[in-house]
Parts: structure tokens; sequence; C-alpha cells
């Protein structure tokens, strides 16, 4: 510290070290508010350092959690995962439930068929035409693994099983 900056001065000065390692941070990927100030946090920039950065992120559009939220669930959604895995994802991430919701309703799809198309990818028509309660039970662990209701589980296998016997019986 040069015995001429001021305290506003060095408080600029943070607050535009802590801008430019948030944008590099976001060059690399995009990153929801909390877990860019975890992250500045961690490189030992100060709070009110931080605070600023984001403020401007922010405003720059560079920064926003409902357009972040939007596109990790899109991404989740496209390999694989239910809503309740993106969910809780999201939440981890420190988005807020509001804007979850809103990014699952925007995805406008029927869980229970991107649970069938999960089923489809993952097992042999073989073990999906089984109905043996094991075959059954491994097919519905998987799934819940991946973030589906019971529901959306069951009513996505009897859908691919009607679909199988429908192009095996023609």
């Amino acid at each position: 510290m040069s015995q001429s900056e001021t305290p506003e001065e060095l408080a600029r000065k943070a607050a535009h070290q802590a801008y430019v390692a948030a944008i590099r941070l976001l060059a690399k990927r995009d990153h929801s508010t909390a877990e860019l100030t975890r992250k500045l946090q961690q490189r030992e920039h100060d709070e009110q350092a931080i605070e600023e950065a984001l403020a401007d992120l922010v405003s720059a559009n560079y920064l926003n959690d409902a357009r972040y939220a939007e596109l990790y669930a899109e991404q989740r959604m496209n390999h694989g995962y239910g809503p309740l895995s993106i969910r809780s994802k999201l939440a981890e991430r420190g988005i807020d439930s509001h804007l979850v919701q809103r990014a699952l309703r925007s995805l406008q799809v029927d869980w229970s068929e991107q649970a069938e198309m999960a089923i489809a990818r993952r097992f042999s028509p073989q073990d999906i035409a089984d109905t043996d309660q094991q075959a059954v039970s491994r097919i519905a662990r998987f799934l819940q693994r991946r973030g589906y209701s019971s529901s959306d589980a069951l009513q996505g296998l009897r859908k691919l099983r009607k679909e199988q016997a429908r192009s095996s019986a023609g």
C-alpha cells in the first residue's frame, strides 16, 4: 500500500481484483452467485470487494441465477436425470427454490417419458420385459438414483413394456 492511496481507492482496487477473478472463473463455465461467492472467498477476497464485484457482474448480466438454473436443469435432463436430482443439485449450488421451480417448469417435459428413455438407454429389452420383482427393483433403484419419482419410474416402465409388446407382436 502506498501512502498516497486512500481507503476508498484501496477498496475500489480490491473490488476490481475480485471482479477480474470472477470474470476468469466465468470464462471457464457459468456459475451461480453462491458458487462464485464461495470461490472468491477461497481466493481470499474480502466480503465488500466480493459484493461489489458480484453487483457489477449481475448488472452486466454476466451473472444470472435464473439463466444458470435453466441451463443447468436442461443439461442434467439431457443426461438422463430426473426432477428430484436436478432440484437437489441446484439447491446445492445455492439457487433459490422459486428459481429451481421456474427452471423445471421451463423444461416443459413429461418426466415419465424421460424415465422411459433413461430405462431404454440403460437396460436391455430382456431386462425391461422381465417381470421378476428383482429385475423391476433394479430398474426402480436406477431411476431413483437418477432422481425420478416412483410414479414417473413405474409409468415409464409400463409404457416401455407396452411398446415392446406391440413391436414384438407386429
